[in-house]
């Protein structure tokens, strides 16, 4: 029998306002923060503890051939921190070593625990106010970005690159290639996926690659779970955070649920399989039976709470992006060889794959004056001696966003990395949130905000999940008419 515990996460926006992003919304946030006294840098860098390695200092076995462009003042960079100190600690010093080297001015700010929308509005403000920071990367919702003028379009840039390294992956292509135009130039792949401790699932008679469905998951979980010990079977909360967003995605994708037709005019979300897919979640977070596998303080964790529970030795398996496993490589932790990628749980209805690794793409913001010296920053973190660095420093995590570099024994080497491949380049039909339709602003709206988090926190506080599906499929079906489309 269901006993339900009614875990509090974040706060439910019943009867208030939608967490995705309008343009109307990230253009009157952007004024705010124009009127504000901060611009450029300083409207974005949050202190990250513990963001950056300590002591590190810039590879000096990297060639760093110095740009002929200039620098009007100060060439102002924008970073997007990951839970991998290593990794943004090698990004930023190479930034500066290559300013160091062309002879200019650098400021790197950090987008720490900024959400997409906070950084649009931010990016908005500094475009209007003639103060655009000139580079940014990140694995932003990009339809939503160039929608409100924020990215230039970097085409020549990006077929320069896919000459030198072969073609870029579907996912890059999905997102960043659209109105005839390339809209940011692709650096690395991203592993996003489940992550599985072999050690301990072996033992119980568990073969993971055999878990291709969400039940047969969740039961391994409870399994393996030894509470007394302090080992937990399932490390993956739903409070506010990317990761629940990702976790809730692919509960919706594996029980068929849709966001759109294929057209994309129409919203398609208020189903019964959006219905069984809110009230499995449900299910897995307030049934009794579930609890042993539940780690203490799932509810409360953010985005790097499964992170540093799963590295400490207390997770079986979680969903996360690969810096975890990257981060437990470098730092050798015990058990960093027994750790496994699987992909995604298949789709329901007909066992297909619902992957499709997306990643970070280097973009050059409008109104930036210093556009030249960008696109050679640009060229240079490309250049196949930083790109191997990446994929050494984040082994699993950040893997080649072009063709050739599939080939690399850094890659080859990696069992977790070269399994990816499949996920990142077989995979041609499934085209995430958007799919079966087009991409589109309206779908970025919905992805890049937390509406599908906070429909989780309304269900696990007891509203029935169709009538929670229903609400948000009226509130997207007003995205969708404020961006001229039908909706219904």
């Amino acid at each position: 029998m269901r006993k339900s515990r009614h875990p509090r996460l974040g706060s439910s926006t019943r009867g208030g306002t939608s967490s995705s992003l309008s343009r109307r919304d990230v253009i009157r946030g952007a004024a705010g923060a124009a009127a504000g006294a901060g611009l450029g840098g300083a409207a974005f860098s949050r202190g990250v503890p513990g963001a950056f390695a300590q002591g590190a200092t810039p590879a000096a076995d990297i060639p760093r051939t110095p740009s002929t462009a200039t620098v009007d003042g100060t060439l102002q960079v924008l970073q997007k921190l990951d839970f991998h100190p290593d990794h943004n600690q090698f990004i930023k010093d190479e930034i500066t070593a290559f300013a160091q080297a062309s002879g200019w001015q650098v400021e790197i700010s950090e987008v720490g625990s900024l959400n997409s929308g906070e950084v649009a509005q931010r990016l908005v403000a500094g475009v209007q106010a003639g103060n655009a920071p000139d580079v940014y990367f990140d694995n932003a919702p990009i339809r939503q970005f160039q929608d409100l003028g924020i990215f230039q379009a970097v085409t020549d840039l990006t077929t320069e690159m896919v000459g030198l390294y072969g073609e870029t992956t579907p996912a890059m292509n999905n997102n960043a290639n659209f109105n005839d135009a390339w809209w940011g130039v692709p650096w690395f792949t991203r592993i996003d996926g489940w992550w599985a401790r072999r050690d301990i699932f072996e033992p119980a008679g568990i073969d993971t690659s055999t878990l291709t469905t969400l039940d047969a998951r969740r039961q391994a979980a409870l399994d393996v779970s030894d509470p007394a010990n302090n080992l937990f079977g399932w490390g993956i909360t739903v409070n506010r955070s990317t990761d629940a967003r990702a976790l809730v995605q692919q509960v919706l994708f594996h029980f068929g649920s849709t966001l759109q037709d294929e057209s994309g005019e129409k919203v398609t979300f208020n189903s019964p399989e959006s219905v069984a897919a809110l009230e499995w979640i449900a299910d897995t977070y307030t049934n009794e039976k579930w609890a042993p596998m539940l780690p203490t303080g799932w509810n409360a964790w953010t985005d790097t709470g499964n992170n540093e529970a799963f590295l400490a030795g207390i997770l079986a398996l979680t969903q996360n992006a690969g810096t975890m496993y990257a981060k437990a490589q470098l730092d050798q932790v015990p058990f960093a060889d027994q750790i496994d990628y699987l992909p995604n749980p298949r789709r329901l209805s007909d066992d297909a794959a619902v992957d499709q690794l997306g990643g970070v793409l280097l973009h050059l913001i409008e109104g930036s004056r210093n556009t030249d010296a960008g696109a050679d920053l640009i060229r240079h973190l490309l250049s196949e001696p930083v790109q191997q660095r990446i994929w050494t420093i984040s082994r699993a995590y950040a893997v080649p966003a072009y063709r050739n570099g599939w080939a690399d024994p850094i890659i080859t080497g990696n069992a977790n990395a070269a399994r990816a491949e499949t996920a990142t380049w077989d995979n041609v039909v499934f085209t995430g949130l958007r799919w079966p339709g087009p991409n589109s602003v309206a779908v970025d709206s919905v992805g890049g905000g937390f509406d599908q988090v906070d429909m989780v926190s309304e269900v696990l506080q007891g509203r029935p999940a169709a009538e929670v599906v229903a609400d948000y499929h009226s509130r997207w079906v007003q995205i969708w008419q404020d961006y001229g489309l039908p909706g219904e």
